[in-house]
């Protein structure tokens, strides 16, 4: 990169957190500090770079969300990148902001279906409507269960009526108020540490068979490098859902065995231990000592 662009990233990216700061009322080189070995640290310790660091702070002011209340956060895609995803919260924070917002409604069909995966029937689908100031009729959005429930997610396994509504309500909000650049927590990225690392694309059957019973299914053999990139994800993931870390723990007692297993469970914890102590030490610090004035002190990115 050419020190022209990176010196107008680091510029652009600096009045991004002071005005972060300014908002919280907190000092900006702690907020940067914590932003970077906290709230957007990926799990195999790396900090974003200041132009991924501007991408986030970008999707967080445009949109008035709080990195800090858990409503984006940073995840790396497959081909490198850092991409903003937005949780539920972080949605429907996004659309009550909307000025033409006028409401909405959810449905589901009276129609049922059954999936592979889930013992019982199941709505065949649910409509949301978003209704807009000043227009006639709603946008409405139909998402179909057969399309959108992964047999491979013990969320959608557990909640799969709530998670399809979750689905119904993202997908009308982006085509009411034309969102776009965010993801959702119910897209790949997330789905990949919630079960089994899914196939490659092409590779999904048609028809899924149901998945049999925790002590009699096979469990995974990975290489050590792909096992500490599931690791990694799975960390990704702990640190951005509630009760996370339980539910990292049990897809390693659910999916590994043996020495892979007992190495699982290690990583995880050490992983865990920082990850708190991290955060006790970031609280530590971010109280503003006297004297400090707020904007102060731009460390760099």
């Amino acid at each position: 990169m050419q020190p022209t662009t990176f010196s107008s990233a680091k510029a652009q990216t600096q009045g991004l957190i002071a005005r972060l700061a300014s908002r919280f009322g907190v000092d900006s080189a702690k907020l940067l500090k914590c932003l970077t070995t906290q709230v957007f640290k990926q799990s195999d310790g790396k900090t974003p770079s200041t132009e991924e660091l501007m991408v986030l702070l970008v999707v967080c002011e445009n949109y008035g969300l709080n990195p800090f209340c858990r409503e984006v956060f940073a995840f790396r895609s497959k081909s490198g990148d850092i991409v903003p995803v937005v949780s539920l919260d972080g949605w429907a924070k996004i659309v009550r902001s909307q000025k033409d917002f006028n409401g909405l409604t959810f449905s589901f069909s009276d129609t049922t279906v059954r999936i592979a995966g889930y013992a019982g029937e199941l709505p065949e689908y649910v409509e949301c409507s978003i209704r807009l100031k000043g227009v006639d009729d709603p946008v409405r959005i139909q998402e179909y269960m057969v399309e959108c429930f992964n047999e491979r997610s013990p969320v959608w396994k557990k909640w799969p009526r709530r998670m399809l509504r979750s689905r119904a309500f993202i997908q009308c909000a982006r085509l009411a108020f034309s969102l776009t650049g965010l993801y959702d927590d119910a897209d790949d990225f997330v789905d990949v540490v919630e079960a089994d690392p899914v196939p490659n694309a092409g590779e999904q059957p048609t028809a899924a068979p149901a998945l049999a019973p925790a002590a009699e299914r096979p469990k995974l053999r990975l290489e050590r490098p792909k096992l500490n990139e599931m690791l990694a994800k799975l960390a990704v993931f702990a640190q951005s859902h509630p009760n996370g870390w339980h539910r990292a723990q049990q897809w390693v007692n659910l999916n590994l065995e043996g020495e892979d297993h007992g190495y699982a469970m290690d990583v995880l914890r050490d992983r865990q231990q920082l990850a708190a102590s991290e955060a006790q030490h970031a609280v530590q610090t971010d109280v503003k000592e006297p004297g400090e004035e707020a904007g102060a002190g731009y460390a760099h990115a």
